[in-house]
């Protein structure tokens, strides 16, 4: 294959169409994923013992159907194994071109038993970061997108950066934060100091949570296994909503090389910066 010309970094006008666009695939897939929601429903398990159903095949093709429609130069990742016709010539990942990073269904284990806690996730990424993205909660009918230009979105809205409630001005509440359901080994003790010192919750989803935490209605959370796919958009939320995406170890989790990115585990904390200081990470 030609190597892909090298991409122009986006103005304010490109980053909000590739905004446009996000929104648009992540309402699509979300609606295809939805129509499935509570049928009987074919699933198996993959090599990690987490689950896939059809419902996220057929959102990740809707999705990428609606982005190949507008910009087929792009280049995808996607959590999901796709037939080589449906790529139809995409050039690799490569921080030089426009990569899109698509989760169709996080949260398919909620899916799969009926829980209504499930998001479509689509963002496109520039040299290693991500500069627009969507979140698409498909029962309640809500999108949350951003672009590095124009800030944070909520059903395609502008939304002015979170702000703490104000009955909780001045008084030491302590965070609500969302946390791992099931935390890996090694970061088990730091997820016990999150335990210990704030409100905990888990609703199931790394991209809901992170929508949650750019509009401040968590202050922060923790995904100790998340993927690329998972956390892109919500990156551009947060950064919208002037957060950080960092590691359990302080270090921005962007930029990244997606041309060498092979799938693996990104540990990662979203936080605001009112609750910064009271957030643990883990000692290097």
């Amino acid at each position: 294959m030609t190597p892909p010309t090298p991409a122009t970094p986006p103005d304010p006008a490109a980053l909000a169409a590739l905004r446009r666009l996000a929104e648009t695939a992540a309402r699509a897939g979300g609606a295809v994923a939805r129509s499935f929601f509570t049928r009987a429903l074919r699933v198996r398990l993959k090599n990690d013992q987490s689950e896939v159903s059809e419902a996220d095949e057929a959102a990740q093709v809707e999705v990428i159907r609606r982005i190949r429609a507008a910009r087929p130069q792009d280049a995808l990742i996607a959590e999901e194994t796709l037939p080589r016709e449906v790529l139809d010539g995409a050039p690799e990942p490569d921080n030089a071109v426009i990569t899109w990073a698509i989760d169709p269904l996080d949260g398919t284990r909620n899916f799969v038993r009926g829980i209504p806690f499930y998001a479509c996730s689509v963002a496109a990424l520039h040299d290693g970061r991500p500069v627009a993205g969507a979140v698409y909660d498909p029962p309640r009918d809500i999108l949350w997108s951003a672009d590095r230009s124009a800030g944070l979105f909520r059903d395609e809205q502008p939304q002015p950066p979170p702000a703490p409630p104000a009955w909780a001005q001045g008084r030491p509440v302590k965070p609500v934060v969302g946390v791992p359901s099931n935390p890996a080994p090694a970061l088990l003790p730091l997820v016990e100091q999150w335990l210990a010192g704030c409100i905990c919750r888990n609703f199931g989803s790394t991209a809901l949570h992170l929508a949650l935490v750019a509009t401040g209605e968590l202050d922060a959370m923790f995904a100790d296994n998340p993927r690329l796919w998972d956390l892109a958009a919500g990156a551009a939320l947060i950064a919208a909503a002037g957060g950080e995406l960092i590691t359990p170890d302080g270090r921005p989790v962007f930029p990244l090389d997606v041309g060498a990115y092979r799938r693996g585990e990104l540990p990662a904390i979203a936080v605001m910066p009112a609750v910064r200081d009271r957030i643990p990470l883990r000692s290097s």
